[in-house]
């Protein structure tokens, strides 16, 4: 039985090779639909075939990976993990050997550089902690959101949201002050290749800013209304994803390429650390599916993970090797590593949170660090 389903699957998954598109999105031309004619015949006949009936069979009975661990016992790949458990469930952290522990009922959460700190939000409260120690210091801001923390072991910023504008402070608390009164609501990015320079939303662009000087790098006018920044780690591109496509722009603010889902609402990206691939994950009516784009060659892509329902949030392991994806409709979380899939079970009991019907954790740039 699962030797079949494997097979099926593999079949599933070559057939749905190279279906964003790389380029600008324009409308399908006949070679276009050819593809998609070909990859919907693929699955039909794996659908039709015995293992095919064997795997349709499996997912009416039960969505999900059906011989997946029923707790998480370890990491798959080292490191910490931060768990954002939504509906006032608070802030985990997860060790690569399993151990899990609450470090408060916090709203949201992201590293420091290096791993050394958190910095979280709670209610009108900015607030650093160390992990193993408690509260190093608070800031009392009204409303603030979306904290996001870069620098040195010795030289930080912290980049976070309120309705009155961006406001960055220094790693030590010190120095707050107004950035950008015309930000909007949608998470910072720092440049990793530039220090204390921070990309953001504002007045239908993307704005890139030093932090400390105020000074102007660059800005883009962009088409669409972003819902999250992400910059490959070696800061040469900046995803700007919004619900139908993700513009990728290059270190100057020039428009490198656009991915479209072909109408289909995109949920997740993440660059994979070290390379220009970013990991995509699309909602379609009945299912999701996550796939990876190589912004240096046009017409790159590959099918990671498919499934029925609902795809959570995505975070790529620190070393990159392993791809971590939120399966709420299963209540399973699936690691991806190669063509190796494993599945944990039983998240909802794991990581509780006081509004069940809240269906996502989130753990988006939270996996820290090798």
């Amino acid at each position: 039985m699962r030797d079949a389903e494997n097979r099926a699957w593999q079949v599933v998954r070559r057939a749905y090779e190279e279906r964003i598109p790389a380029g600008n999105a324009r409308r399908p031309g006949k070679r276009l639909v050819l593809v998609l004619a070909v990859a919907v015949g693929a699955i039909v006949a794996a659908v039709l075939s015995p293992p095919g009936r064997a795997v349709f069979h499996s997912v009416r009975v039960a969505v999900g990976i059906q011989h997946a661990e029923p707790a998480l016992f370890s990491l798959p790949a080292p490191g910490r993990l931060l768990v954002v458990s939504a509906g006032h469930g608070g802030v985990w952290l997860v060790h690569d050997n399993g151990l899990k522990r609450l470090l408060g009922s916090y709203d949201d959460a992201q590293w420091s550089p290096h791993g050394r700190f958190v910095v979280a939000t709670q209610r009108n409260e900015l607030i650093a902690l160390d992990v193993d120690h408690g509260v190093r210091w608070s800031l009392a801001r009204r409303g603030a959101v979306w904290p996001r923390w870069e620098g040195t072991r010795v030289d930080t910023r912290i980049a976070y949201l309120t309705p009155r504008g961006l406001r960055v402070v220094a790693g030590d608390g010190t120095g707050d002050h107004l950035l950008d009164g015309t930000a909007g609501d949608v998470p910072v990015a720092w440049d990793p290749a530039r220090l204390h320079t921070v990309a953001y939303f504002a007045r239908g662009a993307i704005v890139l800013r030093e932090a400390d000087t105020r000074r102007l790098l660059w800005r883009a006018p962009i088409r669409v209304t972003p819902s999250a920044l992400e910059w490959s780690t070696d800061g040469r591109y900046l995803a700007v994803k919004s619900e139908k496509r993700v513009i990728v722009l290059d270190a100057a603010g020039h428009v490198h390429r656009t991915v479209s889902s072909l109408g289909s609402e995109l949920a997740e990206v993440a660059f994979r650390p070290g390379t220009h691939r970013l990991a995509v994950s699309v909602r379609l009516p009945r299912r999701s599916e996550v796939r990876l784009v190589d912004v240096d060659h046009p017409g790159s892509a590959r099918l990671l993970f498919a499934g029925p329902g609902v795809f959570g949030d995505i975070a790529w392991s620190p070393s990159g090797g392993t791809l971590l994806v939120a399966w709420p409709t299963a209540d399973q979380w699936v690691f991806l590593h190669g063509s190796r899939v494993r599945a944990v079970a039983g998240i909802k009991e794991q990581f509780p949170r006081a509004d069940d019907n809240v269906p996502l954790l989130e753990f988006a740039g939270r996996w820290c660090c090798r």
